[in-house]
């Protein structure tokens, strides 16, 4: 009898130490990742483009891209970097404006999106938009 008080002990040991094997950091569940839909979004002076491999982005008077996957946790925030290229209308020099770094940020819940783009090199907020998966695009370039 002398034995079993232990092998209880180690028993709960081992769950313990089995359960955090798959908890994340600071004790908090894995967070599971998924990728953003692959299709066209779009929205009002949005559209987007989504791949497994990349995602494009057309404004009114802009581009963008992010390369590889986006990927949303489990309760649909996503964040991911790419680079973005403005429009202008009217002539320009053969490289055209310089290419920007950016930060996407935002949520996806169903078939809707909000998103956000800031352009990093200057914390410039580039707006924030509403697309639906498969949704009808409605830009105005400005050529």
């Amino acid at each position: 009898m002398a034995g079993r008080p232990r092998h209880a002990a180690a028993a709960m040991l081992i769950a313990l130490v089995a359960s955090g094997c798959e908890m994340g950091a600071h004790g908090t569940e894995p967070t599971s990742l998924d990728a953003l839909k692959a299709g066209v979004w779009g929205g009002q002076h949005i559209a987007m483009t989504v791949a497994a491999s990349r995602t494009d982005i057309e404004f009114d008077c802009a581009k963008a891209t992010v390369d590889g996957a986006i990927e949303i946790d489990r309760d649909g925030a996503f964040a991911a970097t790419g680079t973005f290229f403005q429009e202008r209308p009217g002539p320009t020099t053969p490289e055209g404006p310089p290419r920007r770094p950016m930060r996407l940020t935002g949520t996806v819940k169903g078939d809707d999106m909000q998103v956000r783009v800031v352009l990093t090199d200057r914390d410039e907020d580039a707006g924030t938009y509403t697309l639906t998966f498969g949704g009808s695009v409605r830009i105005t370039k400005c050529r």
